[in-house]
């Protein structure tokens, strides 16, 4: 039996789930599934603190070896004095009072971004030379934004779309690029001569619309119909 440890990366996915088969089944949220979880509070996020983030899981020592490298790894009993490198990753108090606050708000936020996603998704079926996230019956998504794919026979990148849609006045913002193609991590060694065709054609192709909790959806439709115009050109 493999002993491996998962590491969840659960920065965009406040108050998403997934539904596990293991022991009959039942909703787990995401962030609460392995052993430790990243997520983050940037501004984009669900709920935000301006910058920052957190540490989440259910190991004592994991949480231990947290706290220390969020403070400098200073030790409890000595201070100013160090065996090991730590960094400065500690929230200000003015940021977790906002973080609180926003905490309290967490399930509002969350049914505005269903209802905008879900609106997202009526108005764009069947709009050809697009495709956008399926929907599982086995996750609940919080559509922390909502991604749309180019057909590449449209002849058209994301890029271009966007610079596009920048001149109607609609913002947007790309797909994150893949690790391989990072210039730092090459310059490391890694990926050396690996081939990833599925994520140079996200990152190519793909981009996300306006997702922010102040849209409604009369600024959706004017977002979809320059959308389509675009695409007949």
């Amino acid at each position: 039996m493999l002993n491996l440890e998962i590491l969840e990366d659960a920065a965009e996915v406040h108050g998403a789930e997934y539904f596990s088969k293991y022991k009959g089944g039942k909703w787990l949220k995401c962030g609460a599934m392995g052993d430790a979880a990243a997520t983050s509070f940037y501004a984009n996020k669900i709920i935000t603190t301006g910058e920052g983030g957190m540490v989440l899981t259910d190991n004592g020592h994991y949480a231990e070896r947290a706290k220390s490298y969020r403070n400098l790894c200073f030790k409890q009993e000595k201070r100013f004095y160090h065996t090991e490198l730590g960094y400065n990753f500690r929230l200000t108090n003015l940021q977790a009072a906002v973080g609180m606050a926003q905490l309290e708000q967490i399930n509002r936020f969350i049914d505005i971004k269903v209802r905008l996603g879900e609106y997202y998704r009526k108005k764009l079926a069947g709009v050809e030379g697009l495709r956008f996230m399926p929907v599982k019956e086995y996750a609940k998504s919080v559509y922390w934004m909502f991604g749309v794919e180019l057909d590449d026979k449209l002849g058209i990148t994301a890029e271009d779309m966007m610079d596009r849609l920048k001149k109607r006045g609609i913002g947007t913002r790309p797909f994150f690029r893949g690790l391989h193609d990072q210039p730092v991590l090459k310059e490391m060694g890694l990926f050396f001569d690996g081939k990833y065709p599925k994520t140079d054609y996200a990152y190519k192709y793909g981009f996300y619309l306006p997702s922010g909790l102040t849209l409604t959806e009369e600024k959706i439709d004017k977002v979809i119909f320059a959308l389509k115009e675009e695409l007949k050109r």
